[in-house]
């Protein structure tokens, strides 16, 4: 097992976004991940959960509308196949 050698101040610096010149240890280091675990803990003061499911339920929604038109799109196509040039469907 390896010790990390990246200091509290460094940490604290990488966590506003001051310094990142340690990204790449952090992702592999349990001793920094869990520092900024703590750091992070209990920081923001906003609940989000509301408005993140309003735009998950509204990308849902987009999908399916999308979905729906692709198919619609689909059946006038074969409708203009048939129907305005004159050839029958198989």
């Amino acid at each position: 097992m390896t010790t990390c050698t990246i200091t509290d101040v460094q940490r604290i610096d990488f966590a506003e976004g001051e310094d990142n010149s340690i990204d790449e240890h952090v992702l592999t280091c349990d001793a920094c991940q869990a520092f900024l675990a703590d750091l992070w803990e209990g920081q923001l003061s906003t609940d989000l959960s509301e408005p993140v499911m309003r735009v998950v339920g509204l990308e849902e929604f987009v999908i399916a509308v999308i979905k729906e038109g692709g198919g619609i799109l689909a059946r006038i196509g074969e409708a203009l196949r048939v129907y305005g040039m004159g050839e029958e469907s198989k």
